[in-house]
């Protein structure tokens, strides 16, 4: 029997609804099964790679050239935000809790002969860059910036070319194309204070391997830990290892971790949610200013306990929380700020309580 031209458009319609939803389903599941639920891992924070984030290549677009670009001005940070504020208030929790166990035995300190495994180190003496003196002179005070030659400026560079400890096999890093894991920071022992360059740590450059090769998920941190990564990987550990090297005596306790031009997306991201929520401007797209000496919160605030739960927050959290015992119990302050048109600073305070 045919059909009247009414119910005819009826069934057309239903079918072309049938099609773009099914066109959608398959264009989701696709991604979902190219972007699984990965992780991107950047001092020491694992961060969830799915649907309500960018993919890997979209991330690593973000950070080159600019500390964050037109998209990342225009994206909307509040999830990320609310991420970095549970993040950060659960790993403060988890630092007390460390302080409070009196059993607690802390973590070896391994030899800076460990820093060897495939660590190639590279020391200069260069001045500490102007925006770093303009903060120790407004914490210390003037005159407590230290000469170059008690400033060291020490790279550390990790090609990830050495024999994983299962089954032999060799991962060269320089047949990827991909940037070497380094990091890059002045050690000032004599007023308690890092400032760091470059946080590029071995295990996120083990998972960017695994995604140009087109793996669906990349392997899970504990075999990263266990197989691709030398003993001493982590940030916070070849941080703490190298300054306890250079501290003179008993040396005097890290407390100052600055972070110069923060170009993570994901921290930077919450940076600029952080100054916006507190510098409301008329056009939500322009690029803010904040100069010194920004805004600064404590460790009780939302806006610290984000700060700390950021990519580069997180080497912090974990020093604080492995090295409690030589470090005592501290409290936390933020600060940020914007240095120039586009450079994003962040600075903590361990304050000893």
């Amino acid at each position: 029997m045919p059909t009247s031209p009414a119910f005819g458009g009826v069934q057309t319609g239903v079918l072309l609804l049938l099609v773009s939803s099914l066109f959608l389903l398959i264009s989701f599941h696709r991604g979902v099964s190219k972007l699984g639920h990965g992780t991107i891992v950047d001092q020491n924070l694992e961060w969830t790679v799915g649907p309500k984030y960018e993919s890997l290549p979209e991330l690593l677009d973000t950070k080159l050239n600019h500390n964050y670009s037109a998209s990342l001005l225009k994206r909307d940070a509040t999830a990320d935000y609310e991420t970095a504020v549970c993040t950060g208030a659960q790993m403060w929790a988890k630092i007390q809790a460390a302080f409070d166990d009196s059993s607690r035995v802390s973590l070896q300190t391994l030899p800076s002969t460990a820093l060897e495994n495939g660590w190639t180190p590279n020391t200069l003496h260069i001045a500490l860059d102007a925006p770093w003196r303009e903060y120790i002179d407004h914490e210390l005070g003037p005159g407590k910036v230290p000469p170059a030659d008690q400033a060291p400026f020490i790279e550390h560079t990790q090609n990830l070319d050495f024999t994983n400890k299962q089954g032999g096999h060799r991962e060269a890093l320089s047949k990827t194309g991909l940037e070497a894991a380094r990091y890059r920071t002045y050690y000032m022992p004599t007023i308690s204070a890092v400032v760091v360059k470059n946080m590029r740590s071995p295990a996120t450059v083990v998972k960017e391997i695994f995604h140009q090769s087109g793996q669906p998920k990349p392997p899970s941190n504990a075999l990263i830990s266990n197989v691709y990564t030398p003993p001493l990987s982590r940030w916070s550990d070849v941080t703490w290892t190298v300054y306890r090297s250079l501290a003179t005596g008993e040396g005097k306790m890290l407390q100052f971790i600055g972070h110069d031009q923060v170009n993570n997306a994901v921290s930077a991201r919450v940076m600029v949610y952080i100054i916006r929520k507190h510098q409301p401007q008329g056009n939500p797209n322009a690029r803010p200013s904040l100069p010194f000496p920004g805004f600064e919160f404590g460790i009780e605030a939302p806006e610290g306990q984000a700060l700390l739960g950021t990519p580069n927050g997180m080497g912090t959290a974990w020093l604080l929380h492995d090295r409690g015992t030589e470090l005592g119990r501290r409290s936390l302050k933020v600060r940020i700020w914007i240095e120039g048109r586009d450079k994003l600073m962040m600075a903590f305070n361990m304050i000893p309580v």
